[in-house]
Order: structure tokens, then C-alpha cells, then sequence
């Protein structure tokens, strides 16, 4: 029986609405096992700003700073600590009286600084693994008589785009010059830093863009929960908060936690379900 350009496109509109149920299962099965990974190193997510702030306040306690950096490699952790540095102004010999003092942001250029700092801990966890490969490979080259080198060309990073999204809102920095290296017996490893200086702006797209719509929407779902108008859900408004360089640490530290776990969480799902090219 021949159908009709009506039934047709009924049947399209309702393969859509199936795959748009498929992909919002897929997001809660994902965002579950966020959660998992942060109740495995005993912290519990910021709820809703609105239910954090005390005489127009906002303060976070406990901080857990300490847990939010446990499972990060040094290098790593040197990379958020400037990352810190740039996005809200902590010092690693800022005092408790700095930490504690009060400072005004507005609530907008917090969800920013959020969102930034997820797509941070995600590009850290990608380009950290990468970083671990391309050593493996080297040395694995070595040791079959083989001589491995690879150029690393040095694009400003800022000039890809990033200053105001994976990288935090920052004036200026100072590339570092890496050349070619070759893997010869003791050698040192170059540093993460330097590796990741050294990128193209491609291979910085790869690294610091989500591979999925999923793990896109899931940013941009768990960043509005977070700071979105109770009634309206918006995130747009001139509202000021009053808070501390402590309260923002934690902030900072959970929203590149939240990017490192997400990374993994995709990879895992992607083995099992194909989730959707961004």
C-alpha cells in the first residue's frame, strides 16, 4: 500500500520524538554516573545557588578541596592551580584571611566561569591521556631500535577561541618553545604543560570540545540547574552575589572535577551505546 506524504511524515515526526527520548535516557544514565564518580571520593555536588546563600551570602562548607584534587596527577594539578589563578584570582600563598575575606561577583560571569572550568577538567583529562600515550608509544619505539620524534608547532592558545571558554578569562600568556625531540635513553619526559603549549589548533579542537551532543547538553543542563531562576529556569540577570575566594575554589575545583568525570563517563557509554557526533 502506498502511503502518503501525511503518514510519511508522521512516521519521521515520531522517530524523532523516539530518538529525542532515547538521547534525554542516555543524558540520566550518564549524569548518574557523574554522581557515582564524586560519591566514590565523598563529595556531594552544589546544589541550587539559591539554597547555598545565608544573610546574602554565598559560602560552600565543607570546601573538600582536598578530595576535589585527590585523584589528579601532579601535572595536572598544576594546570588547575593556574587555571585557579586566571579564573578567579587564588594564589596557592593566598592567607586564610584572603580565602575567607568577602568579594562580590556577578551571578552570570559565575555560570561562566562554571561552564569554563567543566570544559577545562574535560580538555585536562583528554589531553593528559593523550600525553600518556604518546610516551607509552616513544618509549615502546626505543626500546625496538626505532627513533621517534614528532614537531609540535606552538599556536597562541588564546587565539583559537578558548580565552573565554576552556580557558578562563585571561589577558595574555607566554608560549613555551618545545622542539623536536627525539626519544633517546635518558631523555626527559616532556612536561604536560609544555605538550599541551605545543598544540595545533586542531588537536586543541579535539581535546577541548566534547565528542558528543550528550555530554555537550549534559554541561549546559547541569550549569543551568545550578544557576538558573527557581520559577524561569533563566540564567540571565544582573544579580550580585557576595561570596568568599574560598566558596569560589570549591566551585572552580567541582566544575573540573565534574569535566574529568564526564570524559570518562562518555568514553564508557560510547562502548556501549553510540552516542551522538557533536
Amino acid at each position: 500500500m502506498k502511503r502518503s506524504s501525511t503518514d510519511i511524515s508522521e512516521f519521521r515526526r515520531i522517530a524523532e520524538l523516539r530518538g529525542q527520548e532515547c538521547q534525554v535516557a542516555i543524558e540520566d544514565v550518564m549524569y548518574m554516573m557523574v554522581l557515582h564518580k564524586f560519591d566514590e571520593i565523598g563529595v556531594h555536588l552544589v546544589p541550587r545557588l539559591s539554597t547555598c546563600v545565608y544573610n546574602g551570602r554565598l559560602e560552600i562548607w565543607p570546601s573538600r578541596d582536598w578530595q576535589l584534587e585527590s585523584f589528579h596527577s601532579f601535572e595536572v594539578l598544576e594546570m588547575i592551580r593556574e587555571h585557579l589563578t586566571a579564573v578567579i584570582g587564588w594564589r596557592s600563598d593566598s592567607s586564610v584571611t584572603d580565602n575567607w575575606a568577602t568579594t562580590q561577583i556577578p551571578r552570570l560571569h559565575l555560570c561562566q566561569v562554571y561552564a569554563a572550568s567543566i570544559l577545562y577538567g574535560y580538555f585536562l583529562k583528554s589531553a593528559s591521556l593523550r600525553h600518556h600515550l604518546e610516551l607509552n608509544l616513544a618509549e615502546a619505539n626505543h626500546d625496538l631500535g626505532m627513533t621517534y620524534s614528532k614537531p609540535l608547532p606552538l599556536p597562541e592558545l588564546w587565539s583559537f577561541g578558548l580565552k573565554d571558554t576552556a580557558f578562563g578569562y585571561v589577558s595574555s600568556t607566554r608560549s613555551t618553545s618545545v622542539g623536536q625531540e627525539s626519544c633517546s635513553q635518558g631523555m626527559k619526559h616532556e612536561e604536560l604543560r609544555g605538550y599541551v603549549m605545543g598544540f595545533n589548533p586542531e588537536t586543541l579542537q579535539m581535546c577541548a570540545k566534547p565528542k558528543t551532543k550528550e555530554a555537550a547538553s549534559l554541561i549546559a543542563k547541569h550549569s543551568c540547574a545550578l544557576f538558573g531562576d527557581e520559577k524561569t529556569g533563566l540564567i540571565e540577570t544582573d544579580e550580585v552575589i557576595r561570596t568568599s575566594l574560598s566558596s569560589l575554589k570549591r566551585m572552580v575545583l567541582e566544575a573540573v572535577a565534574f569535566g574529568s568525570f564526564l570524559w570518562d563517563t562518555e568514553e564508557y557509554v560510547n562502548t556501549v551505546y553510540k552516542l551522538t557526533e557533536n
